[in-house]
């Protein structure tokens, strides 16, 4: 299955890049940009920079096994473990229910060194 980041205009500002897709899991890299900092003279992260990549690195991870028409979010629930800092993050997210018309997935951020920032787990249509 084909999996194009690049057809959507929020992905393309965010560019965000494919690392890795198969059935049911999904890598997705999000490259450092200073307009993601949290503040001015941060080196933190925003949440929300954070959050929408677990949410892409979900909805793609559903599509994956449900369809380019399915993997719109109907909840995504979102827990930092430690601020993410300047650099690249990494989204893998994984798939752990098909339904008829539901689909959760679970989904885990890295920063550049591998250290685990947050972890999400998406209800999407499935």
């Amino acid at each position: 299955m084909e999996i194009r980041l690049d057809e959507s205009p929020y992905q393309r500002l965010l560019g965000i890049q494919l690392v890795r897709a198969e059935e049911g899991t999904v890598e997705i890299r999000l490259p450092f940009k200073e307009e993601f900092l949290r503040l001015d003279g941060s080196d933190w992260l925003h949440g929300g920079i954070v959050s929408a990549l677990a949410d892409i690195a979900g909805a793609y991870a559903v599509v994956t096994v449900a369809g380019e028409e399915r993997g719109a979010t109907i909840d995504l629930r979102i827990d930092y473990f430690k601020p993410a800092r300047q650099g690249d993050l990494l989204a893998t997210g994984r798939v752990v229910k098909t339904g008829r018309s539901i689909c959760v997935a679970d989904i885990e951020v890295r920063d550049e060194a591998s250290t685990l920032v947050a972890v999400a787990r998406g209800t999407f249509t499935g």
